[in-house]
């Protein structure tokens, strides 16, 4: 059955997106099937992103652009209740920083019509967030089965045909799954896109992934920017596991064994020499590996003025993803939490209950914002 005629409505959480929020939305506009409306949920921008809405809400255009501004929303909050807001029986979730190809909805649509479709994403083609060689060599990292595991929608430029996954990133989704499923979890501040694919598996729907979907992603232009984003992508991972433990992938617990690895035994090197040397050992393969993949990047590609900052990106990442996955187990889940009381006072699904968020109360705000 085509979707092609079925109203489509994207939603996009935004929050201080003001260099990238209108081109997104000019890259709606020029869809083959454009949506019938774009509902943008503004958490709270101070940087002028309001002003960018504004401007795109006033041009003349038949797609027409509906802002609604909820203060400090997290994530899934604003997809929540954009979706509430929507009128449209399909729903594509996309994010400020990202612009879709001119094909993207209409493939979206015809997958989606497959028999027990129930989410339909694409491949990331990851961008410099910034004109540095450093950033450069981050969108590469993050890109690499070295940074990304067998993450396929990071890694997945060369794929040909469909296949079925355990989750894609912006997801387009029919309105009544996301009805029957609760909608998203509120109660993760990340991770909250995996969670749901993963309940869409568990209702025995595929989340399928085109690689003829494809949408441009701007990663982080530095590693300190990098970093923040690793240690949230860590801690929330395992915060979400504590709700679905057998979603575990290997990919996801290689890091955190790792940087485990590397503080048990410069512990126990305090009262057992040997294990200094088991740590030189660890950090002399691990480091050999990662300059070797980043070695190979250059000779294949060029761009020699990565080389350095690859090293970096590569070991960023892992770090950065272990600690906050080790931090959430150490502290059960308690270190920095701060609870946003909601009407029933505890976490949960939207559909069912009004949700609250549980998030470490330092890293609160928005630089939660950016995937």
């Amino acid at each position: 059955m085509s979707l092609r005629h079925v109203p489509v409505s994207v939603v996009v959480p935004c929050r201080n997106e003001r260099t990238h929020v209108g081109a997104l939305i000019e890259a709606l506009r020029r869809q083959q099937v454009p949506p019938g409306e774009i509902v943008v949920v503004d958490g709270g921008s101070t940087d002028g992103t309001s002003d960018v809405l504004r401007r795109v809400q006033d041009s003349d255009h038949s797609v027409g652009v509906k802002v609604l501004i909820r203060q400090d929303a997290t994530i899934p909050e604003a997809v929540n209740a954009a979706v509430r807001e929507a009128r449209g029986e399909v729903i594509v979730r996309l994010d400020a920083h990202s612009e879709p190809s001119e094909i993207y909805i209409a493939r979206a649509l015809e997958r989606l019509a497959e028999d027990r479709a129930g989410v339909v994403g694409g491949v990331w083609h990851v961008a410099p967030g910034a004109d540095t060689a450093t950033a450069a060599a981050i969108a590469r990292a993050a890109s690499h089965p070295l940074g990304a595991g067998d993450a396929a929608y990071r890694i997945g430029r060369h794929l040909t045909d469909p296949a079925d996954v355990d989750t894609v990133p912006f997801g387009c989704f029919r309105r009544d799954v996301w009805e029957r499923l609760g909608g998203l979890d509120e109660s993760l501040l990340l991770n909250e896109d995996y969670e749901f694919n993963y309940r869409v598996r568990q209702a025995g729907l595929r989340v399928i992934l085109d690689p003829g979907i494809h949408c441009t992603y701007f990663a982080r232009p530095t590693l300190g920017a990098l970093a923040t984003q690793y240690f949230r992508y860590g801690w929330w991972k395992v915060q979400m596991l504590r709700k679905h433990p057998e979603s575990l992938r290997w990919r996801q617990a290689v890091p955190a064994l790792f940087v485990a690895a590397l503080v048990l035994l410069a512990a126990l090197g305090v009262a057992w020499w040997p294990a200094w040397l088991l740590l030189t050992a660890q950090v002399g393969v691990y480091g050999a590996a990662v300059a070797g993949t980043s070695l190979r990047i250059c000779l294949r590609e060029g761009g020699w003025a990565r080389l350095l900052p690859l090293c970096g990106a590569f070991a960023t990442i892992h770090l950065a993803w272990g600690a906050g996955a080790l931090i959430n187990v150490a502290t059960m889940g308690r270190w920095g939490q701060k609870r946003r009381r909601g009407a029933n006072g505890s976490p949960g699904l939207t559909a069912s209950a009004k949700a609250t968020a549980v998030h470490p109360g330092e890293l609160r705000g928005r630089k939660f914002w950016r995937r």
